[in-house]
């Protein structure tokens, strides 16, 4: 059988349906983000477009670039509502999302230009495997990409919803490489009707398998230490980014000093609270009381010029913060300012964020140590491994999830959440005014959460 004999194909669908169920796929595969029900459509949502790109595609960096920006729209529409109400312009918020997705699509462009470039100097099976690598560098990629850095969304994220992937995944790009690998091993089997013996693909199984098993082992073995602290999380349950603005010091007070109180009746060691419930421009100002039998952790702002988002813990006595590294693009920093001649209401209301020089610890108790992350940082594996690797004891993400009412958004950094937790072997304990707030084991599962919307305190034993 020739190997470029494209009516070997098991599977006669024309190109464009083969395009359209991949399109399909991901559409469902990303609205319904890490749902049992969908989340293994992760699998098989790079199969259709793989296929279509080895048997009838003639522009593979257009075709990849299509499917790139489709990816992205369906990832972060969330981002144009998000602009579009800051600068009272759906046209700059539609603009924002089409130029990052066309910078994703750059991306699985390259990658499809170069899958045929290999099979035409190789052979199918070959460009078949190899693509498999080119995606999920690609994916990689544009998780980091320098100024615009979006991490939305690995491919294997989704399967965060099975706990045995949990168990035995430390790292979740490799979730995302096995996910990738088994999409092109659909393709194979599409190919050629069944799955062809090969050294090499024997191995990268083998490879994989062992990395898998090799972090169950680890995780079982190296189960974190009871903390002996009872901690409560308080949603304030009033919206702090849609809100009234004056109203938002009042409402804040209110619902704050309520959890505090509630919280030290429960005698409580700390008390957790969202993003952004406090100013510190020249000196500490918060809303709320500050006792001195209950620590307090929680996100605000800090100084004025340059001004950053920080996690602050105040101790009975006194307070010891650390800043926020990465930032949300064009939502607390405009990338490239300066440089791009973007349009005259793209400036944020209060002047672009920093990012901080180093994050830090925060000493709870003798023996506890938490890593403070705010919001949009759960995202991004670092976040986790950078206080992990600094003796964090538990990781708290302190988040003002109010900007992303009505997207998708607020799902993912839930499921990042979960990740950091699976990653470090920590617990994570996140906070968000409305929701979503969350107790997560270092198994990645929801060990208890609050309804959204209310006022509520959520109290763990760890």
């Amino acid at each position: 059988m020739e190997l470029g004999d494209e009516t070997r194909w098991k599977f006669h669908l024309a190109p464009f349906q083969w395009l359209a169920l991949g399109f399909g796929l991901s559409f469902i595969h990303l609205f319904w983000y890490a749902h049992p029900a969908t989340a293994w459509l992760g699998f098989i949502c790079y199969t259709p477009f793989l296929v279509w790109l080895h048997i009838a595609c003639k522009r593979p960096f257009i075709a990849g670039l299509v499917f790139g920006l489709w990816y992205s729209l369906m990832n972060m529409f969330w981002l144009g509502q998000f602009v579009g109400r800051w600068t009272s312009s759906v046209w700059i918020g539609g603009l924002v999302v089409l130029v990052s997705g066309l910078i994703w699509g750059c991306f699985y462009g390259t990658a499809a230009a170069l899958t045929k470039l290999i099979q035409n100097k190789s052979n199918q099976l070959v460009a078949i495997r190899v693509s498999g690598v080119l995606f999920f560098l690609a994916d990689l990629a544009r998780t980091a990409i320098p100024q615009l850095e979006f991490p939305f969304t690995m491919l294997g994220d989704p399967v965060v919803a099975y706990p045995i992937v949990c168990f035995f995944s430390t790292y979740q790009a490799i979730t995302t490489l096995f996910v990738v690998v088994i999409n092109c091993t659909l393709v194979e089997i599409l190919r050629e009707g069944r799955l062809t013996k090969h050294r090499i693909e024997t191995a990268i199984w083998l490879i994989l398998g062992g990395l898998f098993v090799a972090q169950g082992v680890t995780r079982y073995v190296s189960r974190p230490a009871s903390l002996n602290i009872r901690v409560a999380l308080g949603q304030l349950g009033f919206d702090m980014a849609y809100g009234d603005p004056q109203l938002e010091y009042a409402n804040i007070r209110d619902a704050a000093n309520a959890l505090i109180q509630r919280a030290r009746q429960e005698k409580c060691d700390l008390l957790i609270l969202p993003e952004a419930v406090a100013t510190f421009e020249v000196k500490p100002n918060t809303p709320f009381d500050l006792p001195r039998d209950l620590n307090i952790l929680f996100g605000a702002a800090r100084g004025t010029t340059p001004r950053y988002q920080s996690a602050y813990l105040w101790n009975g006595d006194n307070f010891t913060h650390t800043d926020k590294n990465r930032l949300v693009v064009f939502g607390e920093y405009v990338p490239f300012r300066g440089i791009i001649p973007y349009p005259a209401g793209l400036q944020l209301p209060s002047g672009d964020l920093a990012p901080g020089e180093a994050r830090t610890v925060l000493q709870l108790k003798p023996d506890v140590k938490i890593g403070g992350i705010i919001c949009f940082e759960s995202l991004f594996a670092s976040a986790g491994w950078d206080v992990a690797n600094k003796g964090a004891d538990l990781i708290a993400v302190m988040s003002l999830d109010d900007w992303y009412i009505g997207t998708s958004a607020i799902s993912r950094l839930a499921v990042a959440a979960r990740w950091r937790a699976v990653e470090t072997n920590k617990w994570v304990l996140r906070v968000g005014s409305l929701g979503k707030t969350m107790v997560i084991s270092p198994k990645g599962e929801i060990a208890a959460e609050l309804p959204e919307g209310g006022r509520e305190l959520l109290i763990v034993n760890l």
